[in-house]
């Protein structure tokens, strides 16, 4: 990323009242940088402030005024390093190249689909091994990554009996998975 991308991308979000995430990206970029002692004296100014009024120690417009002024100070800052001479020996922030393995990305999605529709058809879940068995033998590192992925979302419940895990659809998983089946369906009804 080159810097003006980054001051692009930081006065976009700072636009968008994202000022949490001009702060991230301003971390990230200047990372074992010098400055980035000026971003976390911003990033605690921005936390403390939102505690403050989590808290309800100051009011709203006290708190408007200073998330302006903090806004203000996170384009000051990203202007200044603009005309800041130490540019032209710094290197740009590049992303690594990475292959992609797009047979591997499909096999990772036809699992989530297969787990959630293996769990739709049993309302009282099913163990890790039982849901192997029933999505059609997908590989059981996808299935446990769908499960994570799942669970994180809160798609899925987590319940132990005895040993035994036992992975169910929650509400809001139940109505994606009948999505997706009315989907398939569709799909297949078509040909």
């Amino acid at each position: 990323m080159t810097f003006e991308e980054l001051e692009i991308q930081v006065s976009n979000l700072i636009a968008k009242d994202e000022v949490e995430a001009a702060i991230t990206l301003l971390s990230r970029y200047f990372h074992g940088n010098e400055k980035l002692q000026a971003i976390v004296l911003q990033s605690g100014r921005f936390h403390s402030l939102r505690k403050d009024q989590m808290n309800g120690v100051i009011d709203y417009a006290t708190v408007q005024q200073q998330l302006n002024q903090l806004r203000a100070g996170i384009l000051d800052f990203v202007r200044s390093q603009k005309s800041n001479p130490l540019w032209e020996n710094i290197q740009e922030v590049t992303t690594p190249e990475v292959e992609v393995n797009y047979q591997e990305l499909y096999r990772v999605s036809l699992t989530r689909v297969a787990v959630a529709l293996a769990l739709r058809e049993a309302p009282e879940g099913l163990s890790i091994t039982r849901v192997h068995q029933v999505s059609g033998g997908q590989r059981r590192k996808y299935i446990v990554l769908a499960l994570k992925e799942m669970e994180a979302g809160g798609l899925i419940e987590k319940h132990k009996m005895s040993r035994t895990t036992y992975w169910k659809l929650s509400e809001a998983g139940s109505k994606l998975a009948s999505e997706l089946g009315r989907s398939l369906r569709l799909n297949a009804d078509e040909r």
